[in-house]
């Protein structure tokens, strides 16, 4: 018997497209497990998997494997405060309801606590429900301990005011782990009945191991959960997956955050604006800005108008205008917009080059993501953003050497930074 069988098993369970995965990090799974079992062949282990909930749950935690830390794409949780500050100006009375799924080790739905809490709400105006597939994931994030490799963005982490520091490292303080509630579920199954409503959903990094099939279902259970107009927040690479007939993009530059279509009204106030979670850092402009609209759009790259409209004197640059573009899911003419780029303004943009590489990886173009990447790092070596992409990008590809050395250069740049 192939693989066939298992990876057809696991298709129908969560969902997973093994494209993304790699069939030969699902063969060494597979065959791991079957070894540890004891079992001689796959055809038993397969007949075994039907019969015992608990290898197919152990199979799974082999397969799912986090990666996420504190204030992962930072835009999103500044876009939050924005949202969680306007609505409790205007409904005050109002309990904010959000969800994390999957929620992962904990720090995706404690980051959310943690950026509301900072806007200055209290933990009496919102709730977090936040749940994974994995049993490991969620005794870890119910631990709430974390260390080192967790805090990628310090700068928006206050560990002083939000954790403690323990001897197992920085564990999180109780008045944040009080407001969220976590539990071992599948998206696919843990809401199929259910009858809550949720202002804000956190979907972030879960599509893009999906199988179309089981993303239209992810979707329609989203879109389901979700208040009238509530928002939803996906993972940088899934704007293109993201479906326009349920959801409408958020103009809010990096968010990737997207409004449910609906006729009725909800709570939440439309946000023309994101604050900072500190204060604002010098960011490293990609480009000078472009001054004459012939330049910023040729006439064979048109943006759409959602994108154009509104626009002050300033008019952004190529590189701005391709993550609004992408923001808004229309990823082929932001590639488009990044190319011309990297043609006309600089091809020596390390920045750039991984915005390219993380579009392709979008429209599931492996190699020229991974070429992307590459270009990137040749270019500045140290570039953390490019290091994990490819990391991940070969490790899902089966390449486990490659991706091993790719993650000790990212432990050696943590260690010297």
């Amino acid at each position: 018997m192939s693989l066939t069988a298992i990876e057809g098993l696991l298709s129908q369970k969560i969902g997973v497209d093994f494209k993304v995965i790699g069939s030969s990090k699902i063969a060494r799974v597979v065959e791991s497990r079957r070894s540890a079992c004891g079992i001689t062949d796959l055809k038993a282990y397969f007949q075994f998997l039907q019969s015992s909930q608990s290898e197919l749950a152990e199979l799974i935690e082999q397969i799912v494997v986090p990666e996420t830390y504190f204030f992962r794409d930072r835009k999103s949780f500044e876009f939050l405060q924005q949202v969680g500050k306007e609505a409790h100006s205007k409904f005050n009375h109002a309990i904010l309801r959000l969800l994390s799924v999957p929620c992962s080790t904990g720090e995706e739905p404690y980051s959310i606590a943690i950026a509301l809490m900072s806007a200055g709400l209290t933990t009496s105006q919102f709730s977090i429900d936040a749940i994974d597939i994995s049993r490991q994931a969620i005794s870890k994030a119910q631990r709430a301990v974390y260390g080192r490799n967790s805090f990628r963005g310090t700068e928006f982490v206050d560990r002083q005011r939000y954790f403690q520091l323990t001897k197992e490292g920085y564990e999180v303080c109780d008045e944040v782990r009080n407001v969220v509630n976590i539990r071992q579920g599948n998206l696919l199954d843990a809401f199929k009945t259910a009858s809550v409503k949720y202002d804000i959903i956190f979907c972030r990094n879960l599509l893009i191991y999906l199988e179309p099939r089981a993303c239209t279902q992810v979707f329609s259970i989203l879109h389901r959960l979700l208040q009238p107009s509530g928002l939803l927040f996906v993972g940088a690479a899934e704007t293109a997956k993201t479906s326009s007939n349920l959801f409408t993009s958020v103009r809010q530059s990096s968010s990737f955050a997207y409004r449910k279509n609906s006729a009725v009204k909800s709570q939440l106030p439309e946000v023309k604006t994101a604050p900072t979670l500190t204060k604002p850092r010098q960011e490293k402009i990609l480009s000078s800005p472009i001054t004459t609209a012939s330049k910023l759009i040729s006439t064979s790259l048109v943006a759409p108008e959602s994108i154009t409209q509104n626009t002050t004197s300033t008019l952004p640059s190529l590189i701005e205008l391709a993550k609004q573009l992408a923001d808004a899911g229309h990823v082929e003419i932001a590639i488009n917009h990044c190319h011309e780029y990297l043609k006309s303004e600089s091809s020596t943009n390390a920045e750039a080059h991984t915005l390219l590489g993380t579009l392709y990886q979008a429209k599931a173009n492996y190699n020229q993501a991974e070429q992307s990447f590459r270009k990137a790092l040749y270019l500045n070596p140290n570039n953390y953003e490019a290091l994990m992409h490819l990391a991940l990008l070969k490790e899902h590809r089966g390449d486990v050497a490659g991706a091993s050395i790719l993650k000790q250069r990212i432990h050696n740049l943590k260690e010297n930074s």
